[in-house]
This record gives C-alpha cells, sequence and structure tokens, in this order.
C-alpha cells in the first residue's frame, strides 16, 4: 500500500520541501480525520518547537507513530520522540549541521550590513564562538574582507583559528575583544556576551546573535548601554528558505526517503 506524508508546514522553508518531495498535495487545517495506518513518514518543523500543538495532542501523535510505525524527521526534536530512529532529527545530522552554518553565516551577513552604518570590508569582525556556525561566519566575513577575531573559550579552538589566520582572544580580555570591533556575532548559546564586555563596544557598533532561546547575549545590558542587538532564529528558513529546504530534502534522500509519495501538507 502506498503511504502518505505528513508535513507541518510553519514556514517558507518547509512549503519547499513539500514541492520538493512531491506527490499530490492537500492543505489541511487540523489533523483530524487522518487515517495514520496509510502514513509511512512525517515530517515536523526546524525546530520542532515551532510546533503550535497543546500536549494531549502530542501524546495522540506520538501514540499513531508507535503503533503504525511511522518515521519521523524535524530538527532538535525532543529528547526519546518516537519514529526520529526511523527517520532523523536533521539538527544532530553532520551535513545538514554544516550546510545550515554556511547559509546562517550568509545570511548573518545580511543582516549586519541592514543594520549598521559601517561597511563590512575593513571592519573589525568578532566572531564569539568557534564551533560549525563560528567557522562559518569568520570564513563568510573574512571573504567580505573584514578583519576578523576570533573569541574562545578553548585553548584548541584559538589554536585552530590562528592556522587560519585570525586574530584570537579569550573570554577573559574583553578590552582587546572590543577594541575597534563593529559587529559582534555571536553563536554560543551560553551567556557569554555579558555587561563587561557591552559596555566597552562603541555606539555604532552592533550584535547578531544566532544562539538558541535565550541566546549568549545580556540584551536588557545592551538596552542601558543604547548597543543595536538583534536576537537572530531560524535564519536558513528566512533567508534562503529553498536552499534551506533543499539541504533537509538531500538529507532525507541520503537516510531512504521515498519520493513520489501522496503529501497531507497541515498548516496549523
Amino acid at each position: 500500500m502506498q503511504k502518505d506524508t505528513i508535513i507541518y508546514v510553519t514556514d517558507q522553508r518547509q512549503k519547499y520541501l513539500a514541492d520538493m518531495l512531491g506527490g499530490e498535495q492537500t492543505d489541511c487545517r487540523n489533523s483530524s480525520g487522518i487515517d495514520y495506518e496509510r502514513v509511512g513518514n512525517i515530517v515536523f518543523p526546524t525546530p520542532f518547537s515551532k510546533l503550535k500543538l497543546i500536549n494531549s495532542d502530542i501524546e495522540k501523535l506520538k501514540h499513531n507513530i508507535i503503533i503504525n510505525n511511522i518515521a519521523v524527521w524535524g530538527g532538535m526534536m525532543p529528547e526519546c520522540f518516537p519514529g526520529v530512529d526511523r527517520g532523523c532529527d536533521f539538527m544532530r545530522d553532520e551535513t545538514v549541521i554544516e550546510q545550515n552554518a554556511i547559509v546562517t553565516a550568509e545570511a548573518t551577513a545580511s543582516i549586519a550590513i541592514q543594520k549598521s552604518i559601517h561597511g563590512i570590508y575593513g571592519s573589525k569582525v568578532l566572531v564569539s564562538g568557534f564551533g560549525k556556525c563560528g567557522k562559518a561566519m569568520a570564513r563568510i566575513f573574512s571573504a567580505m574582507g573584514a578583519r576578523v577575531m576570533v573569541m574562545a573559550r578553548r585553548k584548541q579552538a584559538r589554536l585552530e583559528a590562528a592556522e587560519l589566520g585570525y586574530e584570537t582572544v579569550d573570554f577573559n580580555n574583553p578590552a582587546k575583544a572590543c577594541l575597534e570591533t563593529l559587529f559582534l556575532i555571536n553563536t554560543v548559546p551560553d551567556r557569554v556576551i555579558d555587561e563587561s564586555l557591552i559596555m566597552l563596544l562603541q555606539k555604532d557598533a552592533i550584535i547578531i546573535d544566532i544562539a538558541s532561546k535565550p541566546g549568549g547575549c545580556d540584551f536588557e545590558a545592551c538596552k542601558r548601554y543604547q548597543i543595536n542587538c538583534t536576537h537572530a532564529l531560524g535564519l536558513p528558513g528566512i533567508y534562503c528558505p529553498k536552499t534551506g529546504a533543499k539541504i533537509l530534502y538531500d538529507c532525507m534522500k541520503r537516510k531512504g526517503m521515498t519520493e513520489g509519495l501522496w503529501l497531507f501538507r497541515i498548516a496549523p
């Protein structure tokens, strides 16, 4: 029997993903009337937290996933969510993480251009964190002609950044970090951009925090010191949704998702 796919569409990226998956699409406003015995895959939002369902509805979904052996796809899925072992948590897939980091860095550069009165070329960009997103940020801004400084806790991360030609600093030297900084890009999901850093930034500097909620920046301190700060989340789905959808689609193909299924498009 041909299996259905349910996709929860919460942004433009998932609309493109629905188109890429193929099959006959049916717009639904709720999941009532769906025969879960016919369902082979459920695609949740990325991140899962975009799904606005009450707990009782989620528990019903879990029950249907378990008894019907449904494969589950989505980003930042709750711990031990059923069906993910047959599908994928996108944000635990190394290829998706790396590709998302690149488009996130591109989108961040776009925000920087829109928000600042300064150009990126020749400016000092301070990148907080040197994981996959931090590395992509440093690479993109450096390619645009910025003077990039990497701020990282781990000595090994600073050594790696220095080998790539970036200036480096640790979090214990805010004066060095903030000197001449016009763009501060935070990728660390801990409170690392605190008042000791913010108070040293010049008034026309901007902060772009891409770390997941609650972010890594003291937003109240930014208000007190009148520093322009943006908490920018979900950038691939906002700035380059078709590319973001292709990243997820390619992952589903790699994991064995079959094309040409009947597709229910759900818009809660």
